[in-house]
């Protein structure tokens, strides 16, 4: 697959990751089991996951000038990001996300997003460069709202495909629905967006038709064990693969960069069974950015359980 050129504009975040029995309660204690620090960030942890399948990738997102924000710009590089868009703030740390990862696999995240908010629209301004060069554009909700409105906007002048991860879950302006060429929320956040709670596939059909009349081009919208569900020209669900969960973290990262890199490339329903192999195989590993998988770990999943795309 000739994997297209990828810019992520987002968050850049180092995880404090905590092993915990089960996720707490409201009040409650619990004792922990191992305790780690990662780099992750829902922008970088994507920017990563697309250089893990191979496509050239650009970052542009805000840390600090302290030692967190020198570990992720070390991490991107390993991963042969290119960061030149990648600011470092003079007065904000890092951005940090609290994690609880379960014995099952299930996690839940707080976001500190502290730096992460100074990439501004204007920063957008200055990378014409980087939107010459980008076929596809991916964007989450860790950065500020007009940063992603601006970002929008350029790459519809530019003619880049555009790519809209609606996470952390919130309500999203329908300006910025309209302008995305693909709009992949979570249940959670398509929840957030429509009012409609995803609990099933008709659930999801819904919530998928009420972002469509607020605008969206086509919708992706990830549903976990379930595989994802596609709205646009037509209508289809694509199931999930099988695997054994150990971390979900970062699985819907790994899939909207599978997604980035297979979409201008593939028919939907074949991206999306792409996008979800990686997802699946990133939740099998523990972490965020060391859970990417390769181009070929993807396509050996693929090949290993058949054609699961179904009808």
């Amino acid at each position: 697959m000739k994997m297209p050129a990828i810019l992520v504009v987002g968050s850049a975040n180092i995880d404090l990751v905590t092993g915990v029995p089960r996720c707490p309660k409201p009040g409650e204690s619990l004792i922990g089991t191992t305790f780690e620090t990662i780099p992750g960030g829902k922008g970088a942890n994507q920017a990563v996951g697309a250089a893990c399948l191979g496509a050239p990738t650009f970052f542009a997102g805000c840390v600090g000038a302290d030692a967190f924000g020198d570990m992720q710009r070390q991490a991107l590089s390993d991963a042969e990001v290119d960061v030149t868009y990648l600011k470092t703030h003079p007065s904000e740390p890092t951005g940090t996300a609290v994690i609880f990862v379960a014995e099952d696999g299930q996690n839940s995240i707080v976001v500190i997003p502290s730096a992460n908010f100074g990439i501004l629209p204007a920063d957008v301004d200055g990378m014409d460069a980087a939107f010459e060069q980008a076929d596809v554009v991916l964007l989450q909700l860790e950065i500020p709202l007009e940063t992603v409105d601006a970002v929008l906007d350029k790459a519809r002048a530019a003619g880049v495909l555009s790519i809209l991860d609606a996470g952390p879950a919130q309500e999203v302006p329908e300006e910025l629905v309209r302008k995305a060429d693909v709009v992949s929320p979570n249940e959670t956040e398509a929840e957030a967006m429509t009012g409609i709670r995803v609990d099933t596939l008709e659930d999801a059909q819904h919530a998928a038709q009420a972002l469509r009349g607020m605008g969206a081009g086509a919708v992706v919208l990830k549903l976990g064990s379930k595989g994802a569900y596609y709205l646009g020209d037509e209508a289809f669900q694509v199931p999930a693969f099988k695997i054994d969960p150990v971390d979900t973290v970062a699985a819907g990262d790994a899939f909207t960069a599978a997604l980035g890199c297979a979409w201008p490339v593939l028919p939907p329903r074949e991206a999306i069974r792409f996008a979800n192999a990686a997802g699946g195989l990133a939740a099998t590993v523990a972490g965020a950015q060391p859970s990417m998988p390769s181009y070929e770990a993807v396509q050996q999943l693929m090949h290993e359980q058949g054609d699961l795309t179904g009808e």
